[in-house]
């Protein structure tokens, strides 16, 4: 579906400890901080009372939207998550992905936007993953079991390097003749599915939206674990977003 040149990779992939955030809510582990814009993208893990996953996501500062590139290639952030959201969910990583232009479809998502990955996959596996060309489309073209993907979603032609094939909702209303907003989207390679995906437009993360929505599910899971069941992002009084996959369940 993306037919994306090389990305460019500003930032360095950094592992730590979680540290709590003891001011505002102690429950929160925050993984490390990467510069991105003017400001910053920080990951964090939320457990229950007994330590099992509630929530996973990451905090963008006021700032982190102003002065990205504007031109192409696009440009990747990669933050690593905390050691207890590797542990105790299939998630390993984050990629934030800044589109200036966009992607194709033409019309649809030729908008800027964000694309927010959540990779089960390794990132020695996603750094990997080659340009799609006749002689790699197998592992693209590959696609998982259809117990293991939500219905609705279709399959987008080719794939991408360093992320993979991409699967779409077509009753999302940018489908139907609306404007693109936000939307959730699957990724697979190799016959497995990979990533769980926010898809966000610029000029709606602008309107300082706080929203909270129920993902599309699989009616089975390759790996037995804990998985969200919302996706949400909220604005926050001092101006930074949190994005996030919420409302885990044991599968």
């Amino acid at each position: 579906m993306k037919n994306y040149l090389y990305l460019l990779i500003l930032s360095i992939f950094l592992y730590s400890c979680s540290t709590p955030d003891t001011a505002n809510q102690p429950q929160r582990l925050y993984g490390p901080t990467v510069t991105m814009g003017n400001g910053t993208a920080k990951t964090w893990f939320m457990p229950d009372a007994q330590g099992n996953p509630t929530s996973i996501g990451f905090t963008l500062s006021k700032g982190a939207y102003d002065n990205l590139p504007a031109t192409l290639p696009e440009t990747s952030y990669m933050l690593a998550l905390p050691d207890e959201a590797t542990s105790k969910t299939p998630y390993k990583h984050v990629m934030i992905n800044w589109n200036p232009q966009g992607h194709e479809p033409a019309g649809i998502y030729t908008v800027p936007h964000f694309d927010f990955h959540f990779y089960m996959q390794p990132m020695n596996e996603v750094m990997a993953i080659p340009v799609y060309t006749a002689a790699t489309a197998a592992r693209f073209d590959k696609v998982p079991a259809s117990v293991y993907l939500p219905t609705d979603f279709a399959k987008g032609p080719g794939g991408v390097p360093m992320m993979g094939a991409h699967w779409s909702d077509m009753t999302s209303p940018e489908f139907k003749g609306s404007p693109f907003t936000e939307t959730f989207v699957y990724g697979s390679y190799d016959g497995r599915v990979t990533f769980w995906e926010q898809m966000v437009a610029m000029s709606y993360l602008k309107t300082n939206p706080s929203f909270d929505k129920a993902i599309k599910l699989p009616a089975q899971y390759e790996t037995p674990g804990y998985y969200p069941t919302r996706y949400s992002i909220r604005t926050n009084a001092d101006g930074s977003q949190d994005v996030a996959l919420d409302g885990f369940t044991k599968r």
